[in-house]
């Protein structure tokens, strides 16, 4: 397959439907301001076939079980296309298209902060980071974004157990270290 470049990423992403009205109304009843479904990259829909690795979209495959998702654009610092997130929030099903995005604005996890804790929020879920006006980061591949992440805290989580789980799941394992059956030689 041929590589997926950043500008068939962006075309892939823009032939996707706009959001419905019933969508529009469904994410403002829910608290989510209209202007941050718009843009700065609109939230789009599609259907799509979730794996174990991913997602792909439907009209890209053999098989007519796709799922209605809300699609998003990652894009870099520099606002390059990287990847395709989707999320079906009632199957609780989100996962990226290529497997190059870790998390929905990751472009922001290393912009100036602001506020008066400095910190950099991480919300549990899309919609609680759409209603934020998506502000911060919501974790989509949480074993990729704990080597992003590293050395971009402190982090604002939503609550102490959210605070909990957001520590785990950025705790990288410590290497596993082996030792020879026999000593090895120290060199004269």
């Amino acid at each position: 397959m041929a590589e997926i470049t950043p500008a068939r990423m962006s075309g892939t992403f823009d032939a996707s439907n706009n959001l419905l009205p019933r969508d529009v109304e469904a994410f403002v009843r829910s608290g989510v301001a209209p202007d941050t479904l718009a843009g700065p990259v609109p939230v789009r829909a599609g259907y799509v076939v979730f794996d174990a690795l991913g997602f792909e979209f439907d009209h890209h495959t053999n098989t007519e079980a796709g799922v209605r998702a809300y699609l998003f654009l990652i894009l870099d610092h520099q606002g390059v296309a990287r990847d395709v997130v989707a999320w079906a929030p009632k199957r609780k099903l989100l996962a990226t298209w290529l497997g190059r995005a870790w998390a929905l604005g990751e472009e922001c996890a290393f912009s100036t902060r602001l506020t008066e804790h400095r910190a950099l929020p991480v919300w549990r879920s899309p919609i609680n980071w759409l209603r934020a006006g998506r502000k911060g980061v919501c974790l989509v591949r949480p074993e990729a974004a704990a080597h992003y992440l590293c050395d971009a805290g402190p982090f604002l989580a939503e609550d102490a157990a959210h605070g909990a789980e957001i520590k785990q799941l950025l705790t990288r394992p410590a290497p596993c270290i082996v030792l020879p059956a026999t000593p090895i030689k120290k060199a004269a």
